[in-house]
């Protein structure tokens, strides 16, 4: 476990020791971590009798290992009865918190959704047909994928989507938002254009701007989206960025892009870093993301800022089954909700059907 300590005085440390990012880390022998420490400070001589206020932050108490449904997968293209896909799921409870709201992308029939009550959420019925189909004519080259659905209010909801067809150098892909006035049933876009241009070239996006996880954090939004940025041979390096906007429409990219990003020095075909879905429990921001090297695995990372970030040393934290199994190639596309307590995960596998794992008991 760490702590961190918003100001830094002299004391005494038992059991515990300052890493380099001024944090409390506890002690570490050959079994692990010990059970607990102690950080006593000096007296400290105050003028003025004015209220002083501690605060602890605890991190890396997310669950690291998990256990698959033993009745996965969940939902499939053949339970919605019009789609061929069922991929980059986003899930969001509706205003009564007792149903869950699962919007997923076809390949090429659009974006619909399916609804679980809280209590059941590995039983899913359809809406039955998509509530935002692809367009031809422009950037989304009747392709749209990786919903992503934020509520402003109660009625009105965003979703930010990801198209197919833009043209140009990196990817095909690029970002548009849609907007519902009515809890997220109807659908309407906001622009005809893309939400995020590229990056000039030599940037972090300058070879797209794609799939983002969106946050509302106080009077904030933070965006965590896939940048692409294209080398001088070619090759694509892909990987985390992030923006932050005011309103969820303008946004501003980060200075510092990418937050999170593969060094690229080995030789592979391929190395991606992408598709993330980002938490702010207590203070931290908790993020689960797609690492591929070459197939896809479900990595973690934490952060108490949203920029600078910390792998989990368990990696990945969720991989296929091994043998021969229906998930034994890839797991990616991750989204957790936590009901009374316990954390359930959403994946999309295959890139057709969605699974389930679960915090174990013991964790």
């Amino acid at each position: 476990e760490f702590r961190r300590v918003l100001f830094r005085s002299q004391g005494e440390l038992r059991q515990l020791a300052f890493d380099d990012r001024q944090r409390l880390r506890l002690a570490r022998d050959d079994k692990g971590y010990v059970a607990e420490g102690e950080y006593i400070s000096t007296v400290t001589n105050i003028d003025e009798p004015v209220p002083r206020r501690v605060r602890w932050v605890e991190q890396w108490t997310a669950p690291q290992r998990w256990e698959k449904f033993s009745g996965n997968p969940i939902y499939t293209p053949q339970m919605t009865g019009w789609n061929t896909w069922v991929n980059g799921v986003s899930i969001v409870p509706t205003p009564d918190g007792k149903t869950y709201r699962m919007y997923y992308s076809g390949h090429g029939e659009g974006i619909g959704f399916a609804e679980a009550a809280v209590s059941e959420p590995t039983k899913w019925k359809d809406h039955g047909r998509a509530v935002l189909t692809p367009r031809a004519d422009n950037w989304e080259g009747n392709k749209i994928n990786q919903p992503r659905v934020v509520k402003v209010t109660d009625t009105h909801w965003r979703m930010y989507y990801t198209g197919w067809g833009f043209k140009g150098a990196g990817s095909p892909w690029a970002m548009g938002l849609a907007e519902s006035f009515d809890g997220g049933v109807t659908w309407k876009r906001y622009q005809d254009e893309p939400l995020i241009e590229r990056g000039p070239a030599g940037s972090a996006d300058d070879g797209a701007a794609m799939v983002p996880a969106v946050l509302r954090v106080g009077d904030k939004w933070m965006m965590w989206y896939t940048g692409v940025k294209v080398t001088a041979n070619k090759a694509q390096h892909i990987h985390l960025c992030l923006a932050e906007s005011a309103d969820g429409i303008h946004w501003t990219k980060y200075e510092k892009n990418p937050v999170l990003t593969d060094p690229h020095a080995h030789e592979v075909q391929r190395s991606v870093i992408s598709r993330c879905y980002v938490r702010h429990d207590d203070g931290v921001f908790r993020m689960w993301y797609s690492f591929a090297r070459p197939g896809y695995r479900i990595y973690y990372a934490e952060s108490l800022d949203g920029r600078e970030w910390e792998h989990s040393p368990i990696a990945p934290v969720l991989g296929p089954t091994p043998g021969k199994a229906w998930d034994d190639d890839i797991v990616e596309y991750p989204e957790v909700q936590i009901v009374n307590g316990e954390r359930s995960e959403e994946h999309t596998l295959n890139s057709s059907h969605v699974s389930e794992s679960r915090m174990p008991s013991s964790a």
